[in-house]
């Protein structure tokens, strides 16, 4: 037989903020570090300690203790300290694919500057599920092997296996114990010393735990792990390994990088079984490992802030900072880099997903707060000072609107502008007797067509600060916010006039042409009685109805879970009172209000014997916007509630009547599908299967022919569930309010009191709808075009539309443009990848003359030059692949 190898892991699991505040961690943070500089220096046989994967540990520690600096030095170069890959520990289900990108190379960085290399371990051993092309990821840093617990039991795979990705990707992969997961060792040895055991029962226990892990693997390597949340170094470690040597004369004891068990392993590659993409398996055995699927949809509004921020980082700052670069003016990267910095300090796993103590979730506002007051003032000052330095400003009353579209695709659809207007305007109309007195104005494009508009709303002498690009002088306005179509290039802009007409300026064309009924090429969408609405989709003949109703039920759960009292009442909106309006109905767009007043149960009431909702009522408030647009193949939606209650659950229901027993759902460069309903086996589990899942806010059912219904949300919606009911039901948590948290009397922060706004989009998909086609709705969702307005001459001739760089229509989308990393000027880094399980091809054109294509991995690393011409250059990727490029452009001045 071939003699058996273990390795033996220390570390520690810190979790930066949690049951304490960030600063309370701290203190121990700093106890911790101390102690382990100081026994690694007076035990040289202690031969290794790996510091949890992540980086932002030294960051924090040397803030506190900056003298300690040269000795933590040595000892991470010397490799005893082991550091990297990550920034910080995240959460996968709940981030953007970027977000995880930008985390690992932080952590990279951040060892280059301590003098050493990154952890080729892909250590998420306390991360609440996986998303599907996490080996990828890895595989794009070079990392090659991974250890997790969560969303994986015994009885799925070995302790050793291959985890793959959808790609083929692979990483080789150790699978924590179920029992105790991270701390699967350090528990037998804790037990032995808490109860005095003499070294002859210790080693006993020892045997009988290594037999039992050996069991778990027909390959002879075994994996101790020594770990635990926010311990310090274990002093008696090398008596412990002594032990363990005297125990097994025949065995290799190994106390080293763990890298090097990685690489042993790999002999062994084609003896592992392969377990391909997400892991979302409840746990099963007792123990530790808890999926922890609720996480989801808890403390909403941090979801929502942490997907504006992402939105404003990859799809605003990036690919406009290196635009702007590359026609000559530079911001500075590390205002980039800086509100990266306050964003991934958001993401740590019981950071985002909502599961801590109120003062942690009150700090990680103030770091989304930077994020977006960075964002907004580096966005303004490269659109003033860049992109729009040269743009003309004129004397008279015609007005110049150039809309800005940063995403890499052509956008017609209709836009929503306010148009502040100069007191008195030249022109103006009132409808008979004079009852309301308008601007009156018509709107061109480039080519001098006359745009019809619809006109929403009007606010007289409304206060505004500068009516061109750099005036920063307030005065007053009329302003009139107007609904018109328009045509913008891709990453590009598109310019329209705004002129007095001495004509009365009303169009009479409407997009609704009965009570509660608007209707486009695409869509006929109705207001039912109830609140409800219909979507008929006229190009497959198939009708989706009664959809947008909403579930309340009881919350007794917390931070990680949701959980129902058994003296529950499940309250629907379709016997409740509401109130329909129609508020826009123009030439480009109607919007109708529908009102819901729903009763429910004012909170958790807790009685001698148990719990149950109370039988006071209070009145639960949901306003929606309902809107239509010209040329929309989807139906737009904003809502607003005003929670007044407490300790309940709210979701959003929507019947699509497709027989389909799975569903769809999209995360991070992938989707994935599911089966609907829940595993009714999973009932005497530890943690039994529950109806949610991820999303990263696309969700939907097709049938076989591909007709069928997304729901796809802009910011912060995460957890859908496909309940296998005769409707072909989507349920999507819009929240849950709650009062636990751990080790605490409860607190109010989870309770989510006050407004809560929503912005998403129901789409009917037929036969040629792509998930592509669904992602880029998204962004279009999240992406308002930014509207910019100037002064002009009468005799303005407006700019022709421009297009800086696009991506042809394909299964292919772009997740960042951005500069590299490096800092090199005249270069851009393109990210591409094919939401396909087909190769896929698509055309990457650059308005400047491109000198060279470099494919690159996730570190910007050469792989190979790419095929090009002056002007683009062909992707062409594999299913489900995620590639980077590198343009490199000539003639950079």
């Amino acid at each position: 037989m071939t003699k058996p190898t273990f390795y033996y892991f220390s570390s520690t699991h810190w979790d930066r903020e949690w049951y304490e505040s960030f600063q309370g961690f701290r203190l121990r943070l700093v106890d911790m570090m101390n102690d382990l500089i100081e026994v690694m220096e007076n035990q040289p046989d202690f031969a290794t300690f790996h510091l949890d994967g992540q980086t932002i540990m030294l960051e924090d520690f040397l803030e506190i203790e900056p003298a300690q600096k040269g000795r933590l030095t040595r000892l991470i170069q010397e490799g005893r300290i082991v550091i990297g890959p990550w920034y910080v520990m995240p959460d996968e289900f709940l981030l953007s694919g970027e977000s995880l990108i930008r985390n690992l190379l932080t952590g990279r960085k951040i060892c280059r500057e301590w003098g050493a290399d990154p952890w080729r371990y892909g250590y998420v051993c306390d991360i609440f599920g996986h998303i599907a092309q996490m080996p990828q990821l890895f595989n794009g840093v070079n990392i090659p092997f991974a250890v997790l617990g969560r969303g994986l039991n015994e009885h799925d795979v070995p302790a050793h296996f291959r985890w793959s990705s959808p790609d083929g990707s692979e990483c080789i992969t150790f699978k924590l114990p179920d029992e105790n997961a991270y701390a699967s060792f350090l528990v037998v040895i804790m037990e032995a010393e808490n109860s005095r055991l003499s070294p002859d029962e210790t080693k006993r226990r020892i045997q009988t735990f290594i037999d039992k892990e050996m069991e778990r693997s027909p390959i002879p390597v075994c994996l101790l792990m020594d770990c635990m949340d926010h311990t310090s170094i274990r002093r008696n470690t090398v008596n412990v390994l002594e032990m363990i040597r005297e125990l097994y004369p025949e065995a290799e004891v190994k106390h080293v990088n763990l890298e090097q068990m990685g690489k042993q392993l790999e002999g062994y590659a084609d003896q592992m079984p392969i377990k391909m993409g997400e892991l979302n398996e409840p746990g099963k055995q007792p123990g530790s490992n808890y999926l922890i699927t609720h996480t989801l949809s808890s403390r909403y509004p941090l979801k929502k802030a942490n997907d504006e921020c992402q939105v404003l980082l990859e799809k605003w700052v990036e690919p406009m900072a290196a635009l702007s670069e590359l026609r000559g003016y530079s911001v500075q990267k590390t205002y980039v880099d800086l509100a990266y910095k306050y964003l991934m300090q958001n993401h740590p796993h019981d950071s985002i997903c909502g599961c801590s103590i109120d003062q942690v979730h009150q700090d990680m506002q103030y770091r989304f707060d930077q994020v977006k007051e960075i964002s907004k003032h580096v966005i303004s000052t490269i659109l003033c000072k860049g992109l729009l330095r040269n743009h003309e400003e004129g004397s008279g009353h015609t007005r110049v609107l150039t809309l800005w579209n940063p995403l890499p695709f052509p956008r017609r659809g209709t836009v929503t502008v306010d148009i502040d207007f100069d007191q008195p305007y030249p022109t103006h109309y009132q409808e008979p007797f004079g009852y309301e007195v308008k601007n009156s104005f018509t709107i061109h494009d480039s080519h001098g067509r006359e745009i019809p508009y619809g006109l929403c709303r009007m606010k007289k002498n409304f206060i505004v600060t500068g009516l061109g690009t750099e005036t920063k002088a307030t005065r007053a306005a009329d302003r009139h916010t107007v609904s018109l179509e328009v045509d913008v290039p891709a990453m590009g802009t598109a310019a329209y006039t705004i002129v007095p007409s001495k004509k009365s300026s009303r169009y009479l064309d409407r997009l609704s042409r009965s009570e509660r009924e608007a209707e486009n090429d695409y869509i006929k969408l109705t207001v039912n009685d109830n609140g409800t609405v219909a979507v008929y989709d006229k190009r497959c003949g198939v009708r989706y109805d009664n959809l947008l109703s909403y579930l309340d039920d009881g919350e007794i759960g917390d931070g990680w879970f949701h959980a129902s009292p058994a003296d529950d009442r499940l309250i629907g909106s379709r016997g409740s009172e509401c109130f329909i309006e129609t508020v826009e109905n123009g030439p480009a767009r109607a919007v109708f209000q529908i009102t819901h007043f729903i009763r429910i149960p004012k909170s958790l009431e807790r009685h001698p014997h148990g719990l149950k909702r109370s039988e006071e009522h209070v009145t639960l408030t949901i306003r929606s916007t309902i809107g239509l647009s010209k040329g929309a193949a989807h139906v737009d939606v904003e809502t607003e509630i005003d929670n007044q209650a407490r300790d309940h659950r709210l979701r959003l229901v929507i019947p699509t009547d497709v027989p389909s027993p799975t569903f769809f759902a999209n995360q991070p460069f992938a989707f994935v599908e599911r089966p609907t309903g829940i595993r009714t086996e999973t009932q005497d589990w530890k943690e039994c299967e529950v109806p949610e899942k991820q999303m990263g806010g696309i969700v939907g059912k097709r049938r076989t022919d591909g007709t069928g219904l997304a729901f796809v949300s802009a910011f912060g919606l995460h957890e859908c569930a496909a309940p296998d009911d005769n409707r072909g039901t989507l349920h999507v948590t819009m929240y849950r309010s709650f009062g636990r948290t751990y080790r605490t009397n409860g607190e109010e922060g989870g309770q989510l009191a006050g407004k809560l706004s929503f912005k998403y989009a129901l789409a009917v998909l037929d036969a040629s709808t792509s998930y592509a086609d669904l992602t880029r709705l998204q962004e279009g969702l999240q992406v308002d075009m930014h509207a910019v307005f100037a002064r002009a001459a009468d005799d303005h001739v407006p700019a022709q539309p421009v297009s800086y760089f696009e991506i042809s229509n394909s299964d292919i989308c772009v997740s960042v443009i951005k500069r590299p990393d490096n800092g090199n000027e005249g270069e851009l880094i393109v990210r591409c990848f094919n939401l396909s399980e087909r190769p896929s091809s698509a055309r990457f054109t650059s308005f400047k003359r491109i000198a060279k294509v470099t494919a690159v991995n996730l570190l910007e690393e050469p792989a190979g030059e790419v095929l090009h011409d002056s002007n683009g250059f062909d992707v062409r990727l594999g299913p489900w692949k995620i590639q980077t490029f590198r343009l490199t452009f000539g003639n950079f001045q």
